[in-house]
């Protein structure tokens, strides 16, 4: 089970950057302009990987105007050299530029932050607590301890995951520096209230209990990104290991579903299709949102959109 945690991701991102200069319990300033320099800030650079041969890439196509659809992986893909030329041409080549949310809000972290005046460590079992700071070390998770699970879930999915920028990101300031409008499909908030629910401290107590579940998952859902697997990266949404392991009810894995992908690509669907009309563009979400149950290609098909995955060369 994994979800799509933009905000998430890059709020841990955030919070490691600052612990480089900050004292443990001071709180997170917001994130600088460039989602990259943050996370460049905090990471060394990534290690030279294998060009994708075939990206999660779709056009959609209405009345003579094109939307494409990149799959990203959040975290663990380096945009700049891993997707092909022809990918990043389709870019560089659009009128706009979409994405999930506002990843350089400088809200974000921010609405990470707690109200209820309740810490993590305190929800927590002692033993869950040590586990979580031997897992990620003491810094990050005394700075997270008053930020909402979310962040937390965040940060133990991906500690497997090579240290690369954000593809969103990337992608991003790339669409920036070309001067590009940029449309945002959600907020920051709505994106938080549909995904917090399901992110709890029941929810890191089994994550913990299952770290070698974890990182096999995560190796394999890297695996089947960079082959293009859509069958396989399917297969994952119906994996309930975790989801049992926090003593939820089976019967109500479809809510997760239908509040973090079905409702999610279902508000996207009008945006995406004004953006067509006023002349298509380029869109970049998380792969989930593409292949996953009622995805946003399927969703354009059935609005009188001609879609097709795209290979080199088209």
């Amino acid at each position: 089970m994994r979800s799509p945690i933009v905000v998430a991701l890059l709020a841990a991102v955030a919070l490691v950057a600052c612990k480089k200069s900050e004292p443990a319990k001071q709180a997170a300033p917001p994130p600088p302009p460039s989602a990259v320099d943050t996370w460049a800030s905090a990471t060394p650079p990534p290690a030279a990987k294998p060009r994708i041969d075939k990206p999660f890439f779709f056009s959609a196509t209405k009345d003579g105007k094109t939307l494409y659809l990149l799959g990203t992986l959040h975290v663990g893909v380096d945009a700049a050299t891993q997707l092909p030329p022809w990918v990043l041409t389709k870019l560089d080549g659009a009128r706009a530029f979409a994405m999930e949310t506002d990843i350089s809000d400088p809200s974000m972290v921010k609405l990470l932050v707690r109200t209820d005046g309740k810490k993590l460590s305190q929800e927590l079992s002692p033993e869950d607590w040590t586990k979580l700071k031997a897992t990620i070390g003491d810094a990050l998770a005394e700075g997270l301890d008053g930020m909402l699970p979310f962040a937390t879930l965040a940060t133990l999915a991906i500690k497997d995951l090579p240290m690369t920028a954000p593809m969103d990101a990337v992608l991003l300031d790339r669409a920036k520096t070309a001067g590009k409008p940029v449309i945002y499909l959600e907020s920051v908030q709505a994106q938080i209230d549909a995904i917090s629910p399901f992110a709890t401290a029941a929810d890191i107590h089994a994550t913990l209990a299952n770290l070698e579940y974890g990182h096999t998952q995560a190796l394999q859902m890297l695996k089947d990104y960079l082959a293009g697997d859509a069958a396989a990266l399917n297969a994952m949404f119906d994996d309930k290991t975790l989801w049992l392991a926090a003593g939820r009810d089976p019967a109500r894995f479809g809510d997760f579903i239908e509040a973090t992908l079905t409702k999610r690509n279902a508000s996207w669907i009008a945006p995406l299709e004004q953006m067509a009309a006023d002349g298509g563009g380029f869109v970049a979400v998380g792969a989930a949102h593409l292949v996953g149950p009622d995805n946003v290609p399927d969703s354009l098909a059935a609005r009188g959109f001609t879609v097709k995955r795209l290979i080199a060369g088209d």
